[in-house]
């Protein structure tokens, strides 16, 4: 409800991709995103008139509700191949442990914002000196993945048929609710009664 209050009065963006598209143009001050949107933002913002200051990044772990269960949804890239052959399926198998063997999976890793896969790879990544530019944002990425990595529980996406179909259900229905209901919270209508509105589409998607 305290999103649902917050949607009704235009104080959160829902965005069509990524959060860092309006934190780059200045729309939004921050923002929640994958840990790859690290590969996505700029050094600079640039405002609608096209003026431009330095971004300023500071990555931060995933905020929590005071006296909850500190949660990390975990989603990505996955690998898998086709039942054919058994060489084909070794091939596999190897090609699998070679991209997630230690060292290989630190520069993947390093390169594109993804979470580490490797038991330790957290502290070897402490000490990495390969960061692209800006090297300070891949760092406090890092670091705050490891704080969430020692602390959060990760959950995993649901794995039930039509679920992708949901979610593009529920997001279609927040941007539409994002356009209309702060025009109407500024009209007069109750704060409390336009977030009513967003949990009834929160709870109509089963």
């Amino acid at each position: 409800m305290q999103f649902a209050r917050s949607l009704a009065q235009g104080h959160v963006v829902v965005s069509d991709l990524y959060s860092n598209t309006q934190v780059m143009t200045g729309d939004v001050l921050s923002g929640l995103g994958s840990s790859a949107a690290i590969l996505y933002y700029n050094d600079t913002v640039t405002y609608r008139d096209g003026t431009q200051e330095p971004m300023d990044l500071h990555v931060l772990p995933m905020p929590k509700t005071a006296g909850a269960d500190a949660l990390m949804t975990q989603a990505g890239v996955g690998l898998c191949a086709y039942k054919t052959t058994d060489q084909k399926a070794e091939a596999a198998a190897l090609f699998v442990r070679w991209l997630t063997e230690n060292g290989r999976n630190l520069d993947f890793v390093a390169q594109t914002g993804y979470m580490l896969v490797r038991n330790g790879a957290f502290d070897a990544i402490e000490n990495y000196d390969k960061f692209p530019e800006p090297t300070e944002s891949y760092r406090q990425l890092y670091a705050a993945l490891k704080i969430m990595q020692e602390n959060y529980t990760p959950l995993s996406e649901p794995r039930f048929g039509g679920y992708y179909g949901k979610v593009s259900q529920l997001y279609d229905g927040l941007r539409q609710m994002q356009q209309e209901l702060p025009a109407r919270a500024a009209a007069g209508e109750s704060i409390d009664a336009l977030a009513e509105e967003t949990w009834a589409l929160l709870c109509a998607i089963h």
